[in-house]
């Protein structure tokens, strides 16, 4: 037998030698396919087929609410504080835990100042997710309360790098955002911390977690928590979900939910709620490869049910001379497997190249369960599929080619034998293929279209000469707006210090960041009563607009002189004009109550491009937004955005600056020596 499929894969390899075009053709459309598929199936392992670092990871779920109108449904993974009381409380069939944002903070030990990722934690999540700590303990629930003391959690790679591994840090304090912290806990080498990215801080995995203190009114306004449970033993998916939907009826009745919107809660597997914002795309983009493979395989089976027809006389000459059927049809089916086997090694080859170009594109958001490579998990699965396709796309043909009719064969000379009778099978191959091409490329003309469009949007600002670096204000000593303002006014007298520099200015967030959402009270006096009452809205040092060359379409642009003890100013783009003040014969001078403090608009600028954050408008794209004066920012409201956001030094240059990233840590460093820039 062995013997056998020798001698025909070495008589295929003799056939395909014959035709170098044919044979070329073939391993070109199957490298291409087998690497497409082979680079977006191994980003799909690493989602949502390897089992999550945690002990018995099929039991760890997020509890979540879905939304049904009509015949559509939408899922919240995110849970506010009431929600997460009434499960803590009530869902007795789950062991939870709540966790918020991850975002960088300023880390002082010694004369060594660090920016690290902060993730803020409920007490027993560790024990939930079943990894406890490898030196102390995790926090508990009688720490985790407003006003409960400030503790701290170390990463192994953290107390390695800046600690050397000293095991009596735990019980010292560090100075964690700008107040000193206890360690109570380092976490084991290896630890992942696999739980949806809220925030908005520079990314990567946590270095230290601290306590979340969760409660009605605490991260964003008590709404912007997320819950990570485990199914106490013997308890199954339909029980829990069936405790979660009978204890949160009330609270849902309590929404006053429109008529026809109904809400449910229940639970989602933990893989699934990790992979929540990417899982659409990667499931359309493993679409779109899967559907480039079935058209390689029905192009290919054309070009061999061709090639079968005008090996017609061949073939017949052979069966005359006694070769039986079995033995073409085996021969066939070898230069189908000898062609997937060297098209699927050449296609392995591409999607190691591909997959590596897709991770630099999009470094870290893939590496859920470790970092993503080409494992001999994927690599076998490929080479399954790429034996399956020879079957698929050299089956048909081989039998086709075997059914030859002797007599027409010999007697036309292998002509006949392409057409007539046997037409409408190669027909069937084209319109199939042509079918699915259609599909495909209609699918990615509209993909195409949505990147050209925002590839070619009008960012509203001038982007050459500008570098923007960002540094975490979630640190004791700058809880206060005024001491905010005035770190900003003294680092920024500095920067303008250094040669080349043009202008240079703060906000909380730059263009095409997310900005800060606020809900607004009333608008000239008048309640907002029904629509969307919430509106981007930032802080800004004088000198932003000119900074970034926003244009100033009406009115006037805030100044030194609009201070904390005078009137509120506000700045709208157009797209809050258009959307809120459409109405209004003059947009100028309309009052605004945002978070109970009254605003003044003077002045009206273009829209500039920003990341979607409160639901309606594309991905990105020019949303209402107001712009006030950072001496007049809210207290309470100061300190919340800094927790989510870190700030943005703005400069603009006169040209390249050599050593400019360097002489801005050193103009912040001559004001605040433990204020690292992060980025």
């Amino acid at each position: 037998m062995e013997m056998m499929l020798w001698n025909n894969l070495r008589y295929a390899a003799r056939q395909l030698r014959k035709s170098p075009a044919f044979t070329l053709t073939v391993l070109a459309t199957l490298a291409l396919c087998i690497g497409a598929n082979t680079a977006i199936y191994t980003i799909v392992d690493a989602l949502f087929f390897r089992p999550l670092p945690y002990p018995d990871p099929a039991r760890l779920v997020m509890p979540s609410t879905t939304y049904r109108k009509g015949g559509a449904s939408d899922i919240d993974i995110g849970q506010n504080g009431r929600q997460w009381e009434i499960i803590r409380d009530h869902a007795s069939f789950l062991d939870s835990a709540v966790f918020g944002a991850t975002n960088g903070v300023n880390l002082v030990a010694g004369n060594r100042v660090e920016y690290v990722q902060n993730q803020r934690v409920s007490a027993n999540l560790f024990h939930v997710l079943g990894i406890p700590p490898l030196i102390g303990r995790e926090f508990k629930r009688q720490e985790d309360v407003r006003g409960g003391p400030s503790l701290a959690i170390l990463s192994h790679a953290l107390w390695r790098r800046v600690f050397h591994a000293d095991p009596s840090i735990v019980g010292r304090t560090i100075d964690l955002r700008g107040e000193p912290c206890a360690v109570v806990g380092i976490m084991p080498a290896g630890f992942r911390m696999l739980l949806p990215a809220y925030g908005t801080g520079v990314g990567g995995p946590p270095d230290v977690w601290t306590p979340l203190q969760p409660s009605r009114s605490g991260e964003g306004g008590g709404d912007n928590y997320g819950i990570v449970a485990r199914l106490k033993p013997g308890v199954t998916f339909a029980q829990a979900n069936g405790q979660l939907n009978s204890i949160m009826r009330d609270y849902f009745a309590d929404q006053h939910l429109p008529p026809d919107l109904s809400a449910q809660e229940s639970t989602i597997p933990l893989q699934a709620g990790v992979t929540f914002d990417v899982r659409l795309a990667v499931h359309l983009i493993w679409g779109a490869v899967l559907l480039v493979l079935v058209i390689g395989c029905v192009n290919i089976a054309g070009l061999l049910l061709a090639r079968s027809a005008t090996r017609s006389r061949e073939i017949a000459t052979r069966l005359a001379v006694g070769a039986g059927r079995a033995t073409i049809v085996s021969q066939l089916l070898a230069e189908a497997l000898l062609l997937s086997m060297v098209g699927g090694l050449l296609g392995l080859a591409l999607g190691r190249l591909a997959l590596e170009g897709l991770i630099h594109l999009n470094p870290g958001q893939f590496d859920l369960a470790g970092p993503v490579h080409l494992d001999l998990r994927v690599i076998s699965v490929m080479l399954a599929i790429s034996l399956a396709t020879s079957i698929v796309f050299g089956l048909f043909p081989a039998f086709e080619a075997a059914a030859v009719d002797l007599r027409s064969a010999l007697a036309e000379g292998g002509r006949g034998s392409a057409g007539g009778r046997r037409q409408w099978k190669r027909q069937l191959l084209v319109f199939a293929e042509v079918c699915l091409g259609v599909v495909l490329v209609a699918g990615a003309g509209l993909l195409i279209r949505t990147f050209l469009v925002l590839a070619n949007a009008n960012p509203g600002f001038d982007a050459n000469h500008i570098v923007v670096a960002s540094a975490s204000l979630q640190d004791a000593r700058y809880r206060t707006t005024a001491a905010g303002a005035r770190l900003f006014r003294d680092t920024l007298e500095r920067i303008h210090q250094i040669p080349g520099v043009a202008s240079a200015a703060v906000a909380l967030t730059p263009p095409y960041g997310r900005p800060l959402n606020e809900s607004m009270s009333q608008i000239a006096g008048s309640p907002i009563t029904h629509g969307p009452n919430i509106t981007e809205f930032t802080y800004a040092t004088p000198g932003m607009f000119e900074t970034l060359r926003i244009k100033l379409l009406r009115g006037r642009v805030f100044t030194d002189a609009d201070s904390a003890t005078s009137m509120g100013v506000a700045v709208a783009n157009q797209a809050f004009v258009n959307f809120y003040l459409r109405n209004r014969p003059d947009p100028l001078g309309t009052a605004l109550n945002i978070e109970h403090k009254m605003w003044q608009i003077i002045g009206i600028v273009n829209n500039v491009q920003q990341k979607n954050g409160f639901g309606f408008g594309g991905p990105v794209d020019q949303l209402p937004e107001i712009y006030v004066p950072v001496d007049q920012f809210p207290e309470g409201i100061f300190a919340m955005a800094n927790i989510w956001f870190s700030p943005v030094w703005i400069v603009r240059t006169h040209g390249e600056i050599q050593g400019l990233p360097d002489a801005m840590r050193h103009a912040l460093a001559e004001v605040d020596p433990r204020l690292p820039l992060s980025s």
